[in-house]
């Protein structure tokens, strides 16, 4: 299923020495609607980490997330 966005942020960043980039973060409403699903990314370039969490145990347990969406 696809999360509803509440939030996004994209802050440009100059990088270390490897070029310019930028750290994106999205807030979604988790499924049952009680919590926030945060997606996180560091899209610089030799820094191309992400990380994704959903602060309502709940769903936590329930649903699988990727950047947008939870599976079942």
């Amino acid at each position: 299923m696809n999360l509803k966005l509440l939030k996004e942020e994209e802050i440009p960043h100059s990088g270390w020495g490897a070029g310019n980039g930028s750290v994106i973060t999205e807030e979604y409403e988790c499924p049952c609607g009680k919590g926030i699903v945060t997606y996180e990314k560091d899209d610089i370039p030799g820094f191309r980490s992400k990380s994704l969490y959903c602060n309502c145990e709940e769903c936590r347990k329930k649903y699988t997330f990727s950047r947008g969406t939870a599976t079942e």
